[in-house]
């Protein structure tokens, strides 16, 4: 019983890990578009770049008068989840005439959404701007098309942090957003996540094999505590350790106490009429 119990427990350990490599994809427009609305609602077997491919692929697309492409390394759907009602992005997406959500989308590996994004510019000969929130706010002419890639702030940390950074985050982009739909009338917005890992790779130091290399100072230590400087706990580590608290210990621990709670059914008794302290005097 016990044993099942810990195996029921740890369902809810498997659904989160099982959505680890998903990453959410949103899409509206200021217009009823007909690439967002032949999109099925349901691409949960598609990976990201091929539904993000759907969207940016079509003809229509270069009808637009501004694309902004917007990538957060990180972002969860829980993420989105977490802003309320009255937020900047939710206001935006209900009054929109087209729009797509998918939470729940596999992510890939082959090119990055920066490359399919300049693509675009160049296929419907627009504007190219790559840009991130540290650049300040955007500034784009009214006389051009133009397509932007905005690179956010990676979404890291515990679950309070990470809903105060969205905030912040929301506040930023509608503001963005608001200032394009008063400036375009005819524009489309896409908004999805991309891998830490690839985030985290190219803030690397560079590799000791490149020609301007300089072998770093390992006199001072990193500052923060162990858990900054080191990387203790992966997800295979504390899948193991689960396991083995969970359901490898209880199971011992009834083996055990089954074991110690056997008893024997032979008793030693003396005969009948049988005296210890007659025996000793003879």
């Amino acid at each position: 019983m016990a044993g099942r119990a810990a195996i029921l427990a740890l369902f809810p350990v498997v659904g989160v890990l099982g959505y680890l490599d998903t990453v959410p994809i949103v899409a509206w427009s200021s217009k009823s578009s007909s690439a967002l609305n032949s999109l099925s609602p349901d691409l949960r077997y598609e990976d990201s770049l091929s539904i993000v491919g759907g969207i940016l692929s079509p003809e229509d697309i270069c009808s637009f008068d501004a694309v902004l492409v917007i990538d957060q390394p990180g972002l969860r759907s829980s993420d989105l989840r977490a802003l309320p009602t009255s937020s900047g992005l939710s206001t935006i997406l209900n009054t929109t005439p087209s729009s797509r959500q998918y939470p729940h989308v596999k992510r890939s590996a082959s090119s990055s959404l920066q490359d399919i994004t300049e693509s675009l510019a160049r296929r419907c000969s627009s504007t190219l701007t790559i840009t991130s929130t540290a650049d300040g706010p955007l500034d784009l002419t009214k006389n051009s098309k133009h397509v932007v890639y905005l690179n956010m702030p990676a979404m890291e940390g515990s679950p309070k942090l990470r809903k105060v950074a969205m905030l912040d985050h929301d506040q930023y982009l509608s503001s963005e957003i608001e200032k394009i739909d008063a400036a375009f009338t005819s524009h489309l917005v896409l908004y999805t996540g991309s891998p830490l890992e690839h985030y985290r790779r190219q803030l690397l130091p560079p590799s000791e094999f490149d020609s301007a290399y300089a072998p770093p100072d390992n006199s001072t230590l990193s500052d923060g505590g162990i858990f900054k400087r080191y990387q203790l706990f992966s997800t295979p580590l504390l899948v193991a350790l689960l396991v083995v608290f969970f359901i490898i210990v209880p199971i011992i621990m009834m083996a055990v106490s089954a074991l110690a709670s056997l008893q024997s059914s032979v008793r030693l008794d003396a005969p009948k009429g049988y005296h210890a302290q007659e025996k000793k005097t003879q």
